[in-house]
């Protein structure tokens, strides 16, 4: 191919010299044939690289092309062998003819992904063009030229306009085989134009331009043989909507050829005259009339498209669109070993939003969250809204890449979204999947959603804004995700936690508080846990997403009132004036009932107010601080105590401390764990507490698991502690057994 590629270069730097007369000519004859050999190869070369209705494509080129080759070499061989050239005639207007014609048929062959008739669509218009052209240049050759070679130059515009609207409905990154060839008809054609233009003759008087463009020409689509790329799956490349260009440019020859008819047969009688206008006028009307209904249709099925592969309320792609492109890239990693990895993203608590605020404020935080992910996102990877809260995350690149994108993505989120008059505190769940070489998932589209699925499922747990890369280890022997992961076993714990719920054999576990200076218990918090027949003991952050997704929470929480209070007076009855903590999540808040409720179960069980503190889970949301303020007056008012749970985890613990009226602050784990290794966590631990203090509320901290946390936070001014170190979760009935911490008095 170097070989060819250098002698039909050789060739087109000759090609000037083919004048009229003597060697030249022979000279600008054999350039010719050099590059029509060139084409005639690239093309056969192109063809056996590629496959299905492509290879037909170059095939069909490549004859035309050896029938052009015969031809100019039959020519050229009629003139080196000093013979008249009309010798030569014959088979050069065969192969003239043969190139055009089989080109036609290229353009037919022509697949496309979404229409079927694309390539008969493309045949119509390139007789269309091409008769079009026929009329004009007829008439400018004044009937001086062969009907032959008239049809031959105009089929080659003809050719030149049609390869110009693959090139607008091809994908960029395959517009570049398209343009050449494009180029290469455009400059034959040209140069027919200038044979029927100037001779009388123009087979047998070449002129030095005339052969220069042929021979440009032919070159051009060797080098667009030589450009194409086989690919994956050629119907893929053809994908791109026709643009109105594409749409009204066949149009134009015809509208040319009537003007150019018409002035040329125009009646010199008045009569024949009006009658022959009124007929050109209808017929151009129609042609308007037409196009601007073509138009129309073109502008609808462009409105369905963007329907059927969008999501109507985000506008990003949807899951047929995505499984579209992830199936294509797939292929070109296959092929090409191009990486591809996959994010599934999801909302964590967003049926809270719904259940809570309702499901015009949950279509807008979609939105919202729509947005944000793109502007997130480099365009060149492609987001999609697979349904509900889920979204996914298309990048062919690295998987380093894209974590990194995960990453980039969770701090988009930093900033709280504003829907009408609320603030939601947003976090995504982020699941990384990418196709290795030897995986399921490198060829099946599903298998690599069903792994960041997993992997999303997994950053679930983590119960904050977490991204999780899948492993092998995330799946069991048999290649699924372990048991209580699946989708269906996820469906099946939710029964089981429905029953469980409604047959209260949850078990409520209490975890003592100790006051820093005495070492008394000064109360203990209820725990929620869950004795599962096949998983053992799960911890909530096993089964409190399930409560929050499918509105549990109402129906836990009353049984967690009902058991706390009721244990808590038990422990009151053995004179053992203990304290009792319950956690209570956002919709709670959210409820006008909620106080007369609990003063309800108070009064029932003979339990004084100032022996239960409502805990608020900080780092879920409480959508309206105004009703929430409401409720938690009423509740103080009746001298029940409120407390900040895991302050710190989330992102409006400042905002909750100044609008919500707080009795106690509990500082998260994260912040007390650290502390004695961790500069930042210590100055934000000690933060908090100076802070509690100045504001007449008491601090508490959880997790502590050493004494030398326990001295630091004491350094502090820290009023209570709570952990393993001092005291694990007990039974109900071991409550009142917990002896005061002599070691905390001690220090």
């Amino acid at each position: 191919m170097v070989v060819w590629a250098s002698l039909g270069l050789l060739a087109v730097a000759l090609a000037p010299f083919g004048v009229s007369d003597g060697g030249h000519a022979v000279i600008g004859s054999i350039s010719c044939v050099i590059a029509s050999m060139f084409a005639t190869a690239a093309s056969a070369l192109a063809a056996q690289r590629s496959r299905g209705r492509q290879r037909l494509a170059w095939a069909l080129m490549a004859v035309g092309l050896l029938g052009w080759t015969a031809g100019q070499t039959a020519y050229c061989w009629a003139t080196v062998t000093g013979g008249h050239p009309a010798a030569g005639l014959s088979a050069a207007n065969f192969g003239y003819v043969v190139l055009p014609l089989l080109g036609l048929a290229t353009a037919a062959a022509i697949p496309s992904r979404d229409d079927s008739c694309f390539g008969a669509g493309l045949l119509i218009d390139g007789i269309l063009i091409a008769a079009s052209f026929l009329v004009i240049l007829d008439i400018m050759a004044l009937g001086r030229v062969g009907q032959l070679i008239a049809t031959a130059t105009a089929s080659y515009w003809g050719l030149a306009v049609t390869t110009y609207i693959v090139v607008r409905k091809s994908e960029p990154s395959r517009q570049l085989s398209p343009t050449l060839i494009m180029v290469g008809w455009a400059s034959i054609g040209a140069a027919g134009t200038l044979h029927v233009w100037c001779d009388d003759d123009p087979v047998n008087t070449p002129d030095g331009l005339v052969i220069l463009g042929w021979t440009v020409g032919v070159y051009f689509i060797a080098l667009s043989a030589t450009a194409s790329r086989p690919g994956p799956d050629l119907d893929l490349g053809i994908s791109q909507p026709s643009s109105k260009a594409a749409l009204w440019l066949p149009y134009l020859p015809v509208l040319l050829a009537i003007v150019v008819g018409a002035a040329h047969f125009w009646p010199s009688y008045w009569r024949e005259a009006f009658v022959f206008a009124v007929c050109v006028s209808l017929f151009l009307i129609t042609l308007v009339r037409q196009i601007f209904l073509l138009d129309r249709k073109q502008r609808l099925l462009v409105s369905v498209s963007e329907a059927a592969l969008h999501d109507p309320l985000t506008g990003l792609a949807n899951r047929r669109l995505l499984h579209d492109r992830l199936t294509h890239a797939l292929r070109q990693h296959a092929r090409y070993g191009v990486p591809v990895s996959l994010l599934a993203v999801s909302i964590d608590d967003f049926k809270l939003v719904n259940n809570t605020l309702g499901y015009a404020v949950g279509d807008e935080l979609l939105r919202s969250v729509g947005q944000r992910i793109e502007a997130a996102v480099d365009h060149t990877h492609t987001v999609a809204r697979m349904g509900g809260d889920d979204f996914a995350i298309l990048v062919q690149d690295r998987p380093e890449v894209a974590c990194q994108i995960a990453d980039d993505l969770a701090r988009a989120f930093d900033d709280p979204i504003a829907v009408d008059d609320h603030r939601l505190d947003v976090r995504l769940s982020i699941g990384v999947a990418s196709a290795g070489s030897d995986s399921v998932a490198c060829r099946v589209p599903g298998e690599i959603l069903k792994e960041a699925d997993t992997a999303r499922s997994y950053a679930q747990l983590a119960g904050t804004t977490n991204m999780r890369m899948f492993t092998a280890g995330m799946s069991d022997a048999s290649g699924q995700p372990p048991a209580h992961d699946t989708a269906f076993a996820r469906l099946q714990l939710l029964g089981e936690l429905r029953r469980a719920i409604e047959s209260a054999s949850l078990s409520i576990l209490y975890q003592p508080k100790f006051d820093l200076r005495t070492g008394l218990v000064t109360g203990a918090e209820a725990l929620v846990r869950w004795h599962h027949p096949n998983f053992g003991m799960l911890e909530p952050a096993r089964f409190l997403p399930l409560v929050r997704e499918h509105g549990l929470m109402h129906a836990l929480t009353d049984l967690v009132l009902a058991t706390a209070i009721s244990d808590a007076a038990g422990w009151h009855a053995l004179d053992a004036a203990i304290p009792v903590a319950i956690n209570l999540g956002a919709p709670s808040l959210n409820s006008d009932a909620l106080p007369d409720q609990i003063m309800s179960l108070l009064t029932a069980n003979k339990l004084s107010p100032s022996s239960l503190t409502i805990e608020i889970t900080e780092d879920l949301l409480v959508a309206d601080l105004t009703k929430a303020r409401q409720v938690l007056d009423r509740l103080r008012a009746a001298g029940i105590r409120v407390a900040i749970d895991d302050f710190g985890s989330g992102y409006g613990s400042l905002t909750y401390l100044r609008e919500l009226p707080i009795d106690d602050v509990k500082l998260d784990r994260a912040f007390v764990a650290p502390i004695l290794r961790d500069h930042r966590a210590a100055t934000i631990a000690r933060s908090v507490i100076e802070l509690a203090r100045a504001f007449g509320i008491t601090s508490v901290a959880e997790g502590v698991e050493d004494h030398a946390t326990v001295q630091r936070l004491r350094d502090y001014g820290c009023d209570a502690v709570q952990g393993n170190l001092l005291c694990h979760p007990l039974p109900a009935a071991d409550i009142p057994l917990v002896p005061p911490n002599g070691t905390l008095a001690a220090g």
